[in-house]
């Protein structure tokens, strides 16, 4: 048990390492982080904002915590990145809580590991991205309304009262003492509500979707519902919705009709994928623990049921949607973890062939940088890191063919615990076309300087400029925001954005102008102008007066 812990403090330590070593990558992270630190600047924690600019594509949560990062740390990516790593931390700590409760302390600890010590969650943990606060509150909404199903009374009419059948309705390892429907009911739905400010109406569609089957078949629906939860959501929800409805009136409208809609039911957000597209992101991305669960032989017991649908419900859910991104399963990776937990210790079979697929995988790292053609400016890196991180899966998983399962299960995490380091050449790499970090540097600015983005802009920019930039433009695109773009003629016009007939008379004063390389009308007009080029990248080119 002892190396159970160490070995999971280590991952812990690890997966902190580095976590702000490497830039903003856009545009994700670095539009995120930009209304982090536009919050944190105007200490408005109702309203998102970027580039001065109302930002209604996310609610709240993630944005004030990391808001509340930088008021602390400052805006550093380290910062931003917090939060996202705590989130992580805290869906490990309720894994490891639940399966104590009703487990072993060995299978909670391998439960814990196992959450950490995935691909998926790896990645997501070192992201300025919503889904690891939301993977933690539909963890925590699973896990609760799994506890209040399984103490709420039968439907059946047959047997003994439920009050003189309350120890033989609650799960293995719950305590008569703790037994009780309607605190894991009101803990499900106050996580549900701060998921709904995390993302939106999806924290309320997955823990439903499969606690609802479940409580079914359980034929104990009454677990699902109570007054006292439903108005425990309200209270969590309402406060923002109000303060924000007040301030942006069409705020509901846009978030159930096309944050929500029609990110389900239509292509509209351009994010569509394959019906399969999830299935190899769950394969890989839980690795090496997908291994297991396969490998491994199952009885119908309700514990796996409920696991089972928590993996399989969302997976359909998400292939049915239009809308797909590789986090949005992050929710999953705790249900794998809690079903592999169950058999590692007594499934020698699983064992081995978790190890050996560990070991194919590592020999197809290894071999993949001969084969595989990569950009000039993250080859190299991504070539000597796929073979380091080949020849340590490898490694562990020929020490998880040994016969100690616990050295076993520290091997095959080997490559995944050591991703964060190995990697992070790598996306150092990327980040020199998918950051704005180091262009900003190049930029001499005077404190009164104005910076204007003619069709240029990424939420790294303005992050790392630490000021607004004026961006030019005939429809809002290059904000990446649904909300601003849909709603460009009201913000046309303001401080931050102007139509291009406002160049005709900005060419003067004091103003550094920002356009891409590829944008040849723009750059002629700024050097017919007498502008020359300052700074320049391979996304962006500045042009100034002197």
């Amino acid at each position: 048990m002892r190396f159970l812990a160490l070995w999971l403090l280590l991952v812990v330590i690890v997966l902190a390492i580095g976590l702000g070593g490497f830039p903003l990558l856009d545009p994700d992270e670095g539009r995120n982080a930009e209304v982090g630190r536009e919050m944190a600047l105007t200490n408005d924690y109702v309203m998102p904002r970027l580039d001065a600019l109302p930002y209604l594509d996310k609610p709240i949560v993630y944005f004030a915590a990391e808001a509340a990062a930088m008021e602390v740390m400052g805006p550093t990516e380290t910062a931003a990145r917090l939060p996202a790593y705590l989130f992580t931390l805290a869906t490990a700590a309720f894994v490891w809580w639940l399966a104590r409760r009703l487990w072993t302390m060995s299978e909670a600890m391998i439960a814990a590991i196992a959450t950490l010590a995935t691909p998926l969650t790896v990645a997501f943990s070192r992201t300025v991205i919503f889904d690891s606060a939301l993977a933690f509150f539909i963890t925590v909404a699973m896990g609760a309304f799994y506890l209040a199903v399984e103490g709420a009374p039968a439907s059946s009419p047959a047997g003994p009262p439920p009050s003189r059948r309350r120890d033989a309705a609650a799960p293995a390892g719950v305590t008569p003492a703790l037994h009780s429907t309607t605190k894991w009911n009101v803990l499900a739905w106050a996580a549900i509500g701060f998921g709904v400010i995390t993302k939106g109406p999806v924290a309320i569609a997955l823990p439903l979707l499969v606690a609802v089957p479940y409580a079914i078949w359980r034929k104990r629906a009454s677990g699902i519902w109570s007054i006292k939860g439903l108005i425990v959501f309200v209270i969590v929800v309402s406060p923002w919705v109000w303060a924000i409805s007040r301030a942006v009136p069409d705020f509901l409208q846009y978030v159930l009709v096309t944050e929500t809609m029609q990110r389900l039911a239509t292509k509209a957000l351009k994010r569509t994928g394959p019906p399969w597209y999830f299935v190899p992101l769950l394969l890989f991305g839980a690795l090496p623990w997908t291994a297991v669960v396969l490998g491994a032989r199952w009885r119908k017991e309700k514990t796996n049921v409920f696991l089972a649908l928590w993996i399989v419900v969302p997976l359909v859910f998400f292939s049915l949607s239009q809308s797909k991104r590789p986090q949005y399963i992050l929710p999953l990776m705790p249900a794998v973890a809690l079903l592999a937990s169950r058999v590692w210790c007594d499934s020698a079979r699983a064992r081995r062939i978790a190890a050996a697929v560990v070991i194919v995988f590592g020999i197809a790292l290894v071999a993949a940088p001969s084969f595989v053609h990569l950009r000039a400016e993250y080859g190299p890196a991504a070539r000597s890191s796929a073979m380091l991180l080949g020849a340590l899966a490898i490694a562990g998983g020929a020490i998880a063919l040994g016969p100690w399962r616990y050295v076993a299960l520290a091997g095959i995490t080997i490559p995944v615990v050591a991703m964060p380091i190995i990697v992070n050449p790598v996306v150092n790499a990327i980040a020199t076309r998918r950051s704005a970090a180091d262009f900003v540097r190049q930029l001499r600015l005077g404190s009164e300087t104005e910076v204007v983005g003619i069709e240029a802009y990424t939420g790294s920019m303005s992050f790392y400029l630490r000021r607004p930039i004026v961006v030019v433009t005939p429809d809002g695109e290059e904000f990446t925001s649904n909300y601003i773009i849909r709603h460009y003629s009201r913000f046309a016009g303001s401080p931050t954005l102007k139509p291009p007939t406002w160049l005709d008379s900005a060419v003067a004063g004091d103003r550094v102008f920002i356009v891409r390389p590829e944008d040849r009308a723009h750059r002629a007009m700024l050097e017919r102008r007498g502008l020359r080029v300052v700074a320049s990248s391979a996304r962006y080119v500045a042009y100034a007066a002197h």
